[in-house]
This record gives structure tokens, sequence and C-alpha cells, in this order.
């Protein structure tokens, strides 16, 4: 089991342009005050931004990581569906600059991110 399967992540796959990552709200997603943990949402954001631009690249090409990120948390959340979708914006020969955002079922924004991804050498 990998680090997503672990954390209840479904990965959807691209879809429209952006990469989407769905979960369904458990309780071990919760902070002590019944709210889906910042880090939870910090996962799912970081996960679908940088598979929107390591994903389109050829397998041999797609090791990287990201370099620096920035979230805003902008509604609580206690449960049901949240939905992360990324995309790429703008890519150079070694980065690429994302964007993402993750609402609930019923269409909020729960939080937006930016970030700034690292493509690493070939070998």
């Amino acid at each position: 089991m990998d680090f997503n399967e672990h954390c209840g992540l479904v990965i959807v796959g691209l879809k429209d342009d952006g990469f989407v990552i769905g979960l369904e709200v458990e309780e071990r997603h919760l902070n002590r005050y019944g709210h889906v943990h910042g880090g939870v949402l910090f996962t799912m954001l970081d996960t679908a931004m940088s598979r929107a631009f390591f994903d389109t690249l050829p397998v041999e090409r797609n090791r990287g990581v990201t370099l620096e990120m920035k979230i805003n948390y902008l509604k609580a959340v206690k449960d049901g569906r949240l939905v992360a979708t990324g995309w790429l914006v703008n890519a150079t020969r070694r980065t690429a600059y994302v964007e993402g955002h993750i609402k609930n079922a019923v269409g909020e924004l729960i939080a937006k991110a930016t970030g700034t991804m690292y493509l690493a050498a070939p070998g």
C-alpha cells in the first residue's frame, strides 16, 4: 500500500485538463476539533497538482519533487466527499507552475493552492 492509498485517496486521473483525486472523509481524517486535518487537504492538493504535471511526461522522464507549495484553507469540512483538482499552468525544461483546488460534494471551495514542481534529471 502506498502513501496515497494509506490516506484513503482515490485517484481518478486526468480529466478535462486537470488531474482529479477524491476522498470520502472518515474519522481518521479529522483533527481533534472534528474537522478534516489540514495535512490531509495539503496531501490531496500536492498529489493532484504534481500528477497534473508529471503524468503528462513520458514515464522515463516523470521523476521529480515539489519545490514549494502554498495553500489557503477557505472552509472547514467535517464529512462527505472531497474532490481535488490540479492543473498545469506553465512548464519549462526543469520546473512547472501548478494550481489546484478542493471542493466538497456541493461544489463549495474548501482550499486553493499553488506550487512549483521540479523535474529531476533522468538516471
